[in-house]
């Protein structure tokens, strides 16, 4: 038996894709269904051009339904722009009256009530808050309490960790939706779908950065102690790579895609400075040799780039927060030829793909690093439908472990 389809779609920079999966209840994600097409109106993970972006993504749910056998009428839409950030906010409750000369135990009411306490985190009106994330709580003096019911104190408090996207991209990606026209029926952050596909828990305890490279954007989660401690997402992806070569080595950059997947490494090599790679003629453009060290000089440059940036990032967020569990890349951008020893130089820490684990029905194994935030939004989707069925409580849990509202 399994939870309810559940259908995700990703309007990527460089492809529009759509996948289809239930929780089964042994825990494995069964994909049932998978249809893509090529993104077209999308730059840099914002829209250019509405009737193309709407017309591809027509095309990506009608190649899904062809597959499934049967209609969509309900997405789950992941967000992989939009400038995503994060922001911690504290939530304060006092327990007893500071008069009376007593402690009071902390119950469920208590965790309620400084809970939306804490998510209430003021944003500008350009940002839209996508997820809420419970961090650590407070029990007067006593820090990093990750279950405080039943102790005894005069005040609780709670860190929330907050991830927001810029509102007007968020915003005109659900309307692309509705004019597929399709129910949009929430909107996740693509980092942290990829995280919950590819992260164990011994994983999020040690600490792991899990970093999805797409077409024109880039998103990053950092675990530790079991706990989100960064999010965020940066405008640098595998198109840009793509477009350097085509300017660095003027050829069309169609064929600076695939000299850049046939040939390309993310690593420069003294030892191929001799090395030449042929490049065929094509209409307009003449045939050329190139050295395979000119090649990779270019895409070494914007990898080092998009890993610097993050790197920048996290060290000034959480700073000193070990990663024991090393560095996990998704996306398309982690298939690029020397990708992860490149990771692993600027990190400081062991490096790999980030696979989905326990699935079944994906196209290929070794693609599966592709689809890590496809199959983490059915897992997030599948968990957030489990905490609605039961009681108001759980409901509470679901806004409080797994997502707010879209303020």
């Amino acid at each position: 038996m399994a939870i309810e389809s559940t259908a995700v779609l990703e309007i990527g920079t460089s492809t529009v894709r759509v996948v289809v999966g239930e929780l089964r209840d042994d825990g494995v994600v069964s994909v049932t269904g998978l249809g893509e097409a090529e993104s077209r109106g999308i730059r840099k993970g914002e829209i250019i051009n509405r009737d193309h972006a709407i017309a591809s993504v027509r095309a990506a749910l009608k190649s899904a339904e062809a597959d499934l056998r049967k209609n969509i009428h309900s997405i789950h839409l992941i967000t992989s722009g939009g400038q995503a950030e994060s922001k911690t906010n504290t939530g304060i409750l006092k327990l007893v009256d500071p008069e009376d000369n007593q402690l009071s135990e902390v119950n469920t009411d208590d965790i309620d009530e400084v809970a939306e306490v804490a998510r209430k985190v003021a944003l500008p009106e350009t940002r839209i808050k996508l997820h809420t994330l419970q961090q650590y709580f407070q029990v007067d003096d006593l820090l990093n309490v990750t279950s405080p019911i039943g102790m005894a104190g005069e005040e609780l408090r709670l860190d929330m960790l907050s991830i927001h996207g810029k509102r007007s991209t968020v915003d005109n990606f659900r309307k692309i939706v509705d004019d597929a026209p399709i129910h949009c029926a929430d909107a996740i952050f693509s980092g942290l779908c990829s995280a919950i596909a590819v992260v164990n828990n011994e994983q999020k305890k040690a600490g792991v950065l899990v970093i999805d490279i797409g077409g024109g954007t880039t998103d990053f989660v950092l675990y530790h102690d079991g706990l989100v401690q960064t999010a965020a997402s940066i405008a640098v992806g595998g198109e840009h790579i793509t477009n350097d070569i085509a300017i660095g080595l003027k050829v069309p950059s169609g064929q600076a895609e695939q000299v850049k997947q046939r040939a390309g490494s993310a690593l420069t090599n003294l030892m191929e400075r001799d090395h030449n790679i042929s490049i065929p003629a094509q209409q307009g453009f003449p045939s050329k040799m190139v050295r395979a060290v000119t090649l990779n000089t270019i895409i070494n440059a914007r990898m080092e780039e998009i890993f610097v940036l993050v790197k920048e990032h996290v060290d000034q967020h959480c700073l000193n927060v070990p990663m024991i569990a090393g560095v996990l890349l998704c996306g398309g951008g982690a298939f690029l030829n020397g990708a992860r020893d490149l990771g692993q130089k600027v990190f400081n820490a062991p490096c790999s793909f980030g696979k989905p684990f326990e699935v079944h029905g994906l196209p290929a194994a070794k693609d599966a690093p592709r689809y890590a935030a496809h199959i983490g939004c059915i897992r997030y989707a599948a968990a957030l439908n489990t905490h609605e069925e039961r009681s108001s409580f759980g409901k509470k849990l679901a806004k409080l472990f797994w997502g707010g509202s879209h303020e």
